[in-house]
């Protein structure tokens, strides 16, 4: 009898299984039965248990089934061992699925952050900075400028003396068609020359930088 006819002898018995002595006498012509037997446990084919005085043997399909009708605390066990992976299972998704989203959020941020540095790189080319060489060969006048600065800031002021210097800027900028970079380098120039008749404060749009800050109102005192 070949090793499949063995298998097939024990899978007929289903749920109950086979005395291993019923197994003997139905094949008898295997002699090295217990041999056969051990190999079959060995690569889980079947399941050989002692069950009262006599020894059984399952095949694999039926023994698991066997045990969940038979051992109530094997049941209970393979139940919450189902149950947890259940569990697992659900949460595992859960977080695959949130990965799969924050994977997505990631991608277009980075293509947001890749669109806006594109800009101001384009943006730092168009709007270069005139050198200080060049600043000082279109100097303005000085004291043209701090009289316009004067008026500027007596017209435009607030109640509590603040002009916004982006204001200020346009406006003195447009009047005496001077740039933006002639503009602050000047304005610097009046301000530290007359620090008791002007005055600094943080905030607005553009300005000038001091201690790390963008000061972006002036007064005059």
């Amino acid at each position: 009898m070949s090793l499949e006819k063995i298998v097939a002898s024990i899978a007929a018995t289903g749920m109950e299984g086979i005395k291993k002595t019923e197994l003997r006498r139905e094949i008898q012509e295997v002699a090295e039965l217990d041999l056969i037997l051990q190999e079959l446990v060995r690569t889980q084919e079947i399941f050989i248990e002692k069950k009262g005085n006599s020894i059984y043997c399952w095949h694999k399909n039926y023994y698991l089934q066997k045990l969940l009708n038979t051992d109530q605390k094997f049941s209970l066990l393979y139940s919450s061992v189902n149950s947890l992976q259940d569990l697992l299972i659900t949460r595992f998704d859960s977080i695959s699925q949130r990965l799969d989203e924050v994977s997505r959020e990631v991608s277009e941020i980075t293509k947001e952050i890749r669109v806006l540095t594109s800009f101001e790189q384009r943006d730092a080319g168009t709007n270069e900075l005139i050198p200080q060489e060049q600043i000082n060969a279109t100097k303005i006048n000085y004291d043209n400028f701090k009289e316009q600065l004067d008026h500027a800031i007596a017209s435009a002021s607030s109640s509590i003396g603040w002009v916004e210097l982006c204001n200020l800027r346009k406006n003195l900028c447009s009047k005496m068609n001077i740039s933006r970079e002639q503009f602050y380098h000047s304005l610097e120039e009046v301000v530290s020359s007359n620090y008791d008749k002007y005055e600094l404060s943080t905030g607005g749009e553009e300005g000038i930088q001091l201690r790390g800050l963008l000061h972006g109102f002036v007064r005059c005192i």
